[in-house]
């Protein structure tokens, strides 16, 4: 990244920052001139404090754990942090492709699901398990227990620290989705060291220091239930507490009310997933021949997220297009209106190349894939956060683009240049669609989602329909009956991947 002096600083034509209603239009203010400095941010010092005086407790727990299991340690250790790293890589590299993320304030935020929130999760569901025991009885807190107490004291903790992120950096906190982000990345800390403890914890049960019983016992904690885990919990609370916090254009009833929603659903799905229900549907459906061990299980397990995924969905896809429709504001030249959905959708920037590669060629292909890039560049930078200037957002006016809006420019034209023919940007295209399915594609279509169907209880099947969906991918069809197909027919190629894993890892 180029940091220019504030006399280097490239301006617009007009040498003015184009601003929403309500901004503040004009020249840029000296005080936007200064990068944002978050250490002068109390909240910061405060977040370093907490997180540090509790990292200590839980390092003295995970060093006692490591002392008395150092073989399960070191062959679970390893395996628990490429799937951390797989998780921050799929949240801030495909997930949110248009902003980008400070490096310490995602560690910030990882820091906290790591240490803080297993701390308070810890303690808090200890005393609920507890007050459960009291009121009912303690086969039912045996039974029920985790389904009460973990929703509650654990996303309490992981949302404590959204608001944390919230304080300290605001000016980075621009968009509902994210808030969404950063609780995913609070809950893959969270994720982290709980799958790590009950790891090492499993090591001692039969044998001592049994590092294939931790192993077993972490690989099946991260395949199942897949994304419905703590990632998805707190990205569920966390866009609702950016939703309260940022939406002010929003009455402070409704603004309340898609918090309490939020935090209430992603407690349902935690509650269902700990549940004695999910694994009941799963017993159900043992007595039906070649049913998928795991079948029952994940078809409650995601029913139960389906609400909350398509909500995340339309957050990501809002906010995307409101950020690119800013940087088009301050930038027309380098992204034009007709080019907004595109660059907004990973989904559809890649559809958009790959069009021009069948229809004109590599070359033209290349030049669209460097100006897609640069847009998505350019519109990282029109967020960057000063110091004295609103963020952009619904409500402030847009930072200054810097040398990314020279360099989309050039993108853009270089692209033009190379197919003249047919501008990358396909003006007359809708945007980030493809023409719609024939008959036949219809059928097969429907064919696929007809054995996906049937792939959820038998595991062969599943094989038939993962290669349907393939087939129609390869095809490059768009239509609702062919993404339902592909949804469904995934889902039953993972739940066959999870009854074979299970039975595996645990043949009893």
């Amino acid at each position: 990244m180029i940091w220019h002096s504030p006399g280097s600083r490239p301006a617009p034509p007009s040498g003015h920052w184009p601003a929403p209603p309500g901004g503040h239009p004009g020249p840029l203010p000296p005080a936007a001139q200064h990068a944002y400095e978050p250490y002068r941010t109390p909240a910061l010092w405060v977040l370093g404090a907490v997180v540090g005086l509790t990292a200590l407790g839980v390092a003295a727990l995970a060093v006692s754990l490591t002392i008395s299991s150092p073989r399960a340690a070191a062959a679970a250790l390893p395996l628990a942090l490429a799937a951390a790293a797989s998780w921050l890589t799929a949240l801030l590299a495909l997930a949110d492709p248009v902003e980008r993320r400070p490096a310490w304030l995602v560690s910030s935020a990882l820091a906290w699901g790591g240490s803080v929130a297993i701390a308070a999760g810890a303690a808090g569901g200890y005393v609920v398990d507890l007050l459960v025991a009291k009121a009912v009885t303690p086969t039912f807190a045996a039974q029920w227990g985790a389904a009460i107490a973990a929703p509650y004291a654990e996303e309490i903790g992981k949302g404590a620290g959204v608001v944390m992120v919230l304080l300290v950096a605001r000016p980075y906190m621009i968009t509902v989705w994210s808030g969404a982000v950063y609780g995913a990345v609070v809950g893959v800390g969270f994720a982290l060291v709980e799958d790590l403890s009950y790891a090492l914890g499993a090591a001692d049960e039969v044998l001592p220091d049994d590092a294939g019983a931790a192993v077993s016992s972490l690989v099946l904690r991260m395949a199942v239930p897949g994304l419905v885990g703590h990632p998805l919990f707190t990205a569920t609370v966390g866009a609702g507490i950016a939703y309260a916090w940022l939406r002010r254009d929003r009455s402070r009833p409704r603004r309340l009310g898609v918090l309490a929603a939020s935090a209430a659903g992603a407690a349902l799905i935690h509650a269902v997933v700990n549940s004695p229900l999910a694994f009941g549907a799963t017993e159900l459906l043992a007595a039906v021949p070649g049913t998928s061990a795991m079948a029952g299980y994940l078809l409650v397990v995601t029913a139960s997220a389906l609400p909350a995924l398509w909500w995340l969905h339309r957050v990501r896809r809002s906010d995307a297009r409101m950020l690119v429709a800013r940087a088009a504001a301050l930038a027309p030249d380098a992204i034009p209106p007709e080019d907004v959905q595109i660059v907004a959708g990973v989904r559809a920037r890649l559809s958009s190349v790959w069009r021009i590669r069948r229809r004109h060629g590599a070359e033209a292909a290349h030049g669209a894939a460097r100006l897609r890039r640069a847009q998505v560049r350019l519109t990282a930078a029109s967020a960057r956060p000063y110091r004295g200037y609103p963020p952009v957002g619904p409500f402030g006016p847009a930072a200054p683009v810097q040398w990314w809006w020279h360099e989309a420019v050039a993108a853009r034209q270089a692209s033009q240049g190379s197919a003249t023919s047919a501008p990358p940007s396909e003006p007359g295209a809708p945007s980030g669609t493809a023409p719609a399915p024939d008959r036949r594609t219809t059928i097969a279509a429907a064919t696929v989602l007809a054995v996906a169907v049937a792939g959820l209880l038998s595991s062969p099947v599943s094989v038939l329909a993962v290669a349907g969906a393939a087939v129609l991918r390869w095809r490059r069809s768009r239509s609702r009956l062919v993404f339902t197909a592909e949804a469904s027919a995934v889902f039953s190629g993972y739940c066959a991947f999870a009854s074979v894993l299970t039975n595996t890892l645990y043949p009893q």
